[in-house]
Order: C-alpha cells, then structure tokens, then sequence
C-alpha cells in the first residue's frame, strides 16, 4: 500500500464519519454532497484496488486472501450504505454512512497492517 493513499483514505473515510454524524444529530437525511462524497470513497478504494494490484509483487508476506477480502468488503460496504442512505430518508441514512465510514477506517488500518 502506498503510505499517501493510505492516508487520504484515513482522512476522507474520517470525514465522511464525522460528516455523517453531523447529519444525523441534527435529524437531517442524506443530501446529494453526502451520497456524492460516499461515491468519492467508493473511487478511492477502487484506486486502492488498483495501486494493490499493481504493487502486489513488492510484498511477499502478505496473505493475499486477507487483504483482498477486507479490501472488497470495503469496497461492497461503501456502495451498500450509499444506497440505505439514498432510501432512508431520516437521520438514519446520514448515520449509516457515518458506521460505513468508521468501518471502512478500521479496515484500512487493518489492510495497512497485513500488507507490512
């Protein structure tokens, strides 16, 4: 993994947790600049994807199963909370992708983890 993509992925699945939280609290449902910052995640772990891809060979210890498995779990989660919060049009649409954000920040730390 490369350590800058790992750090916009922190920062940007942050964001979009806290931006979701904001929401919620304040009873708002999920706006088009939410869902379109949770598509933004979803292109992020594509090019994660990708950079993984392409790197993979420079890391021999790292069980490929694992990694990839948190990687598209990431990647099936974001598209998934995306469209509960586009259905859900009270403050529990905003406060799954906020869920979906903090999850997707565990399991890059996680997928940092297993690829050293």
């Amino acid at each position: 993994m490369l350590t800058a993509l790992t750090f916009v992925l922190f920062a940007y699945s942050a964001v979009l947790t806290v931006w979701g939280l904001v929401l919620a609290i304040r009873n708002t449902a999920a706006g088009p600049w939410l869902l379109g910052a949770t598509a933004g995640m979803l292109a992020l772990l594509v090019v994660q994807l990708i950079v993984s891809i392409v790197l993979w060979g420079r890391s021999a210890d790292t069980d490929p199963l694992l990694f990839f498995g948190y990687l598209l779990t990431a990647m099936l989660l974001v598209p998934l909370a995306g469209f509960w919060a586009f259905a859900e049009l009270s403050r529990w649409g905003p406060a799954v992708v906020a869920a979906a954000g903090i999850t997707v920040f565990v399991m890059i730390e996680r997928m940092d983890q297993i690829w050293l």
